[in-house]
C-alpha cells in the first residue's frame, strides 16, 4: 500500500473514532429525553459513520472494520450514559455525575440495560455492525 493509501486509512479511523465518540454522547441525550432504553440510533450512527469515513479512506475495508467493531460499542456505551442521565436527572445532577456513575457502576448500568432491552434493541445494536461496513465500504471510488 502506498504512504497515501495509509495516510487515507488514518484518516477514516480517526474519523470513525471521533464521530462514533461525538454521536454516541449525543446520542445519551437523545436516550435522555425519551426517557427511556433505545437504540435505533446505532443504524443512523452506523450510516453517517461510515459513509463518513469511507468517502474519506476510498472504501478501506480496515476502517469499515473500525466502523462496523466501534459503532455498536460506542452506541451501547452511549445508551448506557444516557440511562445514567436519566437516573442523575431526578437529583439535579448533569453530565459530570452521569459519567462518574457510569465508570463507578458500568456493571449495573449494562444490568439495566440487559433487564430493559428488547429484542429489537438488541437487533438494532446487531445490525449497526453491517450497516457501518457496508456504508464505508461502499463509498470506494
Amino acid at each position: 500500500m502506498s504512504e497515501s493509501g495509509n495516510d487515507t486509512e488514518g484518516t477514516g479511523v480517526l474519523i470513525v473514532i471521533g464521530l462514533t465518540i461525538g454521536l454516541s454522547v449525543a446520542w445519551a441525550y437523545v436516550v435522555k429525553d425519551q426517557g427511556e432504553l433505545i437504540t435505533w440510533g446505532a443504524l443512523v450512527i452506523a450510516a453517517i459513520t461510515g459513509a463518513a469515513a469511507g468517502s474519506q479512506s476510498k472504501g478501506s475495508q480496515t476502517v469499515g472494520l473500525t466502523c462496523a467493531i466501534a459503532v455498536p460499542l460506542g452506541t451501547y456505551l452511549g445508551t448506557l450514559l444516557g440511562i445514567s442521565l436519566i437516573a442523575v436527572t431526578p437529583l439535579g445532577g448533569d453530565f459530570s455525575d452521569a459519567w462518574t456513575l457510569l465508570t463507578e457502576h458500568t456493571s449495573e448500568a449494562a444490568k439495566v440495560f440487559k433487564l430493559e432491552a428488547q429484542d429489537r434493541d438488541w437487533v438494532f445494536l446487531f445490525l449497526s455492525a453491517p450497516v457501518g461496513y457496508v456504508a464505508t465500504t461502499a463509498m470506494d471510488d
